[in-house]
C-alpha cells in the first residue's frame, strides 16, 4: 500500500510538467549500486545491480527539477553474517552545462527518503527509514533531439544508522532519458 502511495504521488509530482511538453522527461538506468557497512568489527562493502526511474522538468537549458526511485538491489554486507536490501525516493535541483550539441555535463542536489532492511543473523530484520542529502554528477548525449543517454554517479549518503553502525549506499549508472 505504502509503494502505490508513493507511485501515485510521483505520478501527480509529474502530472504538471506535462503541459510543458518540450520540458519533460522521464528515463530509466541501470548499474552498480555501492553499500557500505561500518560497524564496531569493520567495514564491509558489497556491490548490486542497481535500477532507477525518474522523470523531471527542465525550467531553461541550464537548471530543472527531477524526481524519482532507485532500489539498490541486495548486498552482502559483513560477509554470510549479515545484509541489505535498500532504496530510495529522492527530488532534487538540477543543474546542465552545455558542451556543444550533444554533449552536456550534469548535475544533480537533493534530498533522498531511504528505506533500508537489513538482515543479520541471530538478531533478526531491522527496517529504517532515514532522509539524507543526494548529489549526483553526470554526463548526456543526445542521441536525437528527444533522446538522450547518459551515465552519472549519486551519493545517497547515509541511509540507515543505528546503535551498531551505519550503511552508505552510492550508485553509478547508465541509461536513457526521453523528453517530450
Amino acid at each position: 500500500m505504502k509503494n502505490t502511495l508513493a507511485i501515485a504521488m510521483l505520478a501527480a509530482a509529474a502530472a504538471p510538467m506535462a503541459a510543458h511538453a518540450e520540458s519533460t522527461y522521464v528515463g530509466a538506468g541501470v548499474g552498480a549500486a555501492e553499500q557500505v557497512l561500518s560497524i564496531k568489527t569493520g567495514t564491509y562493502k558489497d556491490t548490486a545491480a542497481g535500477v532507477k526511474l525518474f522523470t523531471g522538468f527542465n525550467f531553461d537549458k541550464h537548471f530543472g527539477v527531477e524526481a524519482g526511485f532507485t532500489h539498490f538491489g541486495k548486498a552482502e554486507t559483513g560477509g554470510k553474517l549479515s545484509g541489505s536490501r535498500a532504496r530510495s525516493f529522492y527530488a532534487a535541483g538540477t543543474v546542465t552545462l552545455p558542451l556543444g550539441e550533444k554533449w552536456a555535463l550534469t548535475g544533480k542536489l537533493g534530498i533522498a527518503k531511504n528505506r533500508t532492511m537489513q538482515l543479520v543473523v541471530g538478531d533478526g530484520d531491522d527496517k529504517q527509514k532515514k532522509t539524507d542529502a543526494l548529489l549526483g554528477v553526470g554526463a548526456t548525449f543526445a542521441v536525437t533531439k528527444t533522446i538522450a543517454a547518459f551515465v552519472e554517479y549519486e551519493n545517497y549518503g547515509t541511509v540507515a544508522k543505528g546503535n551498531n553502525g551505519s550503511l552508505k549506499a552510492t550508485v553509478l549508472s547508465t541509461g536513457m532519458r526521453f523528453s517530450f
